[in-house]
């Protein structure tokens, strides 16, 4: 699995960083990856996405992020929590194209502390 992208079996959780401006090549070796976790989770799994450094991509790279929001929703995920820091730019960017697309519940957060929790239920 890509280092990118990692599942926690026990949490039914996968984990996805986005990190600084992203080519095709690299933004669709994210997307392989992401389908791929995808298979190993059960339906209600929870995504933690941490886009704090991630600098929105032209066109391609929306459509391919475009896609694995699409795939969470058609999988059964049932909630997202995106850490964004203190620079939402490229949070925006994923949550303007899961617009529409998301079958599942997302919020934005600070740091990973409050997007575990809030993925957790407390």
């Amino acid at each position: 699995m890509n280092k990118s992208v990692m599942i926690d079996r026990v949490k039914n959780r996968i984990y996805i960083h986005f990190e600084g401006f992203m080519d095709v090549d690299r933004a669709q070796e994210l997307h392989d990856a992401y389908r791929e976790a995808i298979t190993q989770a059960k339906p209600g799994y929870t995504v933690l996405t941490y886009a704090e450094r991630y600098k929105p991509g032209g066109p391609e790279v929306q459509e391919i992020v475009s896609r694995m929001t699409q795939m969470a929703g058609d999988s059964g995920c049932s909630k997202v929590a995106r850490v964004i820091g203190q620079s939402p730019l490229g949070a925006m960017q994923i949550n303007r194209l899961a617009k529409g697309a998301a079958a599942y519940e997302s919020q934005h957060f600070r740091t990973e502390k409050e997007a575990e929790e809030y993925l957790d239920g407390a």
